[in-house]
């Protein structure tokens, strides 16, 4: 049987306020700014390069992780991981926790994205500084032994930030459990064949056999819009009943990779139980 893996390194961070400010509650729209500004310039200090048309990507840490090729079908090979809805109001002496998770290859830029880290706190983050930094853990996510997984047909999601997923072009308010596994799907391929040296596969008996999952959803859908970007998104939790076994491998992996659009940006992730 062909196994699929993703080494993930994922990043922890705190930020310490020396003065009051007063930040969005989709605050990690505001870290990703901050931070990509700040790798953009070691980018160019470090590699004397011109990020902007950058011909180097491999080995620049801003033009792998932002720009991925100027291909916008292409994810990025990293997620921000933020309180939602932040605190908004932060004193002196606060603090904010976050982290970033980085994919496959971009593991090779955990320094960069440490030093970048270092000097984000600029414009909307002036007031505070990097306080402190750590790995959580490095590991390599395989699906290998998937099939001896103990029974489960009950499996609870809850989105701990924003989740925007679509359907042939409009946002979903609910979502079934074929939505859920098709969109995770998509987005773990998407990372494997990109990111890997090798390509996702998926597993014969997913494809041969789909169980009849119900959903019980408690969701609660809203928009709002950050940058000039508009997010229809959902937040709440949704229970699902049926033979979920087999997924769960992919599920687990989802909790890092988040799921749906602007996962950059901190939407998309959820945690769950079962």
């Amino acid at each position: 049987m062909i196994e699929n893996i993703l080494q993930i390194v994922k990043l922890g961070f705190t930020l310490g306020f020396r003065a009051g400010s007063r930040l969005p509650s989709f605050v990690g729209n505001t870290i990703r700014g901050a931070f990509g500004a700040s790798l953009s310039r070691q980018c160019c200090v470090m590699e004397k390069l011109r990020c902007d048309n950058c011909d180097a990507l491999e080995t620049c840490a801003y033009g792998s992780m932002f720009k991925v090729q100027n291909e916008e079908s292409v994810p990025n090979p990293y997620v921000i991981s933020a309180p939602y809805p932040s605190k908004g109001d932060y004193g002196a002496d606060d603090t904010l926790d976050f982290s970033i998770s980085l994919f496959g290859t971009a593991h090779r830029f955990e320094n960069d994205v440490i030093r970048a880290a270092e000097s984000m706190c600029n414009g909307t983050l002036r007031n505070a500084v990097l306080e402190d930094s750590w790995q959580e853990y490095n590991r390599e996510w395989s699906d290998s032994g998937a099939e001896s997984i103990e029974f489960c047909d009950v499996l609870d999601i809850r989105f701990l930030a924003p989740a925007e997923l679509r359907s042939k072009g409009e946002a979903l308010k609910e979502i079934s459990f074929e939505q859920l596994i098709d969109s995770l799907f998509g987005r773990i391929a998407d990372i494997i064949d990109n990111y890997t040296n090798s390509e996702f596969v998926l597993p014969y008996s997913l494809l041969e056999r789909k169980p009849y999952v119900k959903a019980e959803s408690q969701l609660e859908s809203f928009s709002f819009s950050t940058n000039s970007q508009p997010i229809e998104a959902v937040m709440g939790s949704v229970r699902y009943f049926g033979d979920v076994t087999r997924y769960l491998p992919y599920i687990d992996l989802g909790t890092q990779l988040h799921i749906g659009k602007k996962t950059t940006r901190g939407c998309g992730e959820y945690t769950f139980m079962i």
